[in-house]
């Protein structure tokens, strides 16, 4: 794939990336801008064409995100405050100590810091997020190991990586780029964004071999697709 161009087009700029796929694909990002993807030989006017007739489609997709961002509360790092973890819900109780620590019992994050301050506490919380999803991550990705390898496929391996409007990525290598924000998610949302960027794997794009492959690892991704993209992370 090659580098990013920023196009306009009637639905404002948006981020143009050409692939070996055959179709273009159209996507509108949680902050409401526009992402295409599409064919190599596909002219310009093409895409433009093409996102003119979608411009309805991509008006209620950016309404819907515009609406959803709105009822989404800021994160507070306080006593009482509630943080999600594998799909659930856990409140905060902070607690002074010498030694920074965080660990989960019962419906609560204990959070032990230093100081008790927000950064602190949220500094505090980040690193614990961030050692846990190595954990979850590299245990899920090691069950693919033999699917891939007897399709002469590269070993999965995993690189945590934030990356602000994607849950993962796929490089031809092997290296499985997971969001760390991903581990506040279900564990069912969580295997389906693996099995997406494991497709990649075999099928570096979006058409019709790359989804037949992934509804045979994972029958109900379109579900686990929408759970994901509802969910309040």
């Amino acid at each position: 794939m090659s580098r990013l161009k920023i196009v306009d087009t009637p639905a404002g700029p948006a981020r143009l990336k050409r692939s070996r796929r055959r179709t273009l694909a159209i996507s509108v990002l949680p902050d409401g801008s526009l992402e295409l993807v599409a064919p190599d030989q596909a002219s310009l006017e093409a895409i433009v064409a093409r996102v003119a007739k979608r411009m309805g489609w991509i008006k209620t997709q950016r309404r819907a995100f515009g609406e959803m961002n709105a009822l989404r509360p800021a994160l507070r790092f306080v006593n009482g405050a509630t943080h999600r973890y594998l799909g659930r819900q856990y409140r905060l109780k902070i607690v002074k100590g010498e030694v920074k620590e965080v660990f989960l019992r019962g419906a609560y994050f204990h959070v032990v810091t230093p100081k008790t301050n927000q950064y602190e506490v949220e500094q505090a919380l980040e690193a614990w997020y961030r050692r846990q999803s190595r954990l979850q991550f590299e245990r899920r990705l090691a069950s693919w190991a033999e699917w891939c390898r007897h399709r002469h496929l590269p070993k999965p391996k995993l690189r945590l990586r934030r990356m602000p409007k994607r849950w993962g990525s796929a490089l031809q290598d092997g290296t499985i780029c997971l969001n760390p924000e991903l581990i506040k998610a279900s564990s069912a949302c969580i295997d389906y964004v693996i099995a997406h960027e494991i497709c990649h794997l075999k099928h570096h794009h979006h058409g019709k071999a790359f989804y037949t492959e992934l509804g045979n690892v994972c029958p109900d991704w379109a579900s686990r697709k929408k759970r994901l993209e509802s969910m309040d992370l």
